[in-house]
């Protein structure tokens, strides 16, 4: 049997399936494992602040702790810290994307987006 590993989940992602049901992301999570998932604490924070009001906070919430929760690290942060110095201003790489992206290049595990233009630039990050 093939082993499968971690996969990164982005803020993206979590809203197709949290909020919207998307069944074509569910079966592509499901295909990577539910045990091989996981979430960087920014996408927890994005999809937290996101919320409509306390009950749907709970109910998110609730969902994001079947994931695999990846916490800041300073290599994480200093991982982003050069992302932004080296693309800010040429790709226009934002804060939350850079951590994001950090988070995937420190512990090299790819990335699974819907929004690769937000990170295709990013040398050595592997994206799904």
């Amino acid at each position: 049997m093939e082993e499968k590993g971690l996969v990164l989940c982005d803020s993206d992602i979590l809203i197709e399936v949290l909020d919207r049901n998307n069944q074509k992301i569910i079966t592509a999570l499901n295909s990577f494992g539910t045990e091989n998932l996981c979430i960087s604490s920014v996408s927890f924070s994005e999809i937290i602040f996101g919320s409509k009001n306390k009950q749907h906070q709970q109910l998110l919430e609730s969902k994001l702790k079947t994931f695999l929760l990846i916490n800041l690290t300073s290599f994480i942060d200093t991982t982003h810290q050069e992302l932004i110095l080296k693309y800010s201003l040429s790709h226009k790489l934002q804060m939350q994307d850079a951590l994001i992206a950090a988070t995937a290049l420190t512990f090299d595990i790819p990335l699974y987006t819907l929004n690769a233009k937000d990170f295709k630039f990013i040398k050595g990050l592997k994206l799904i």
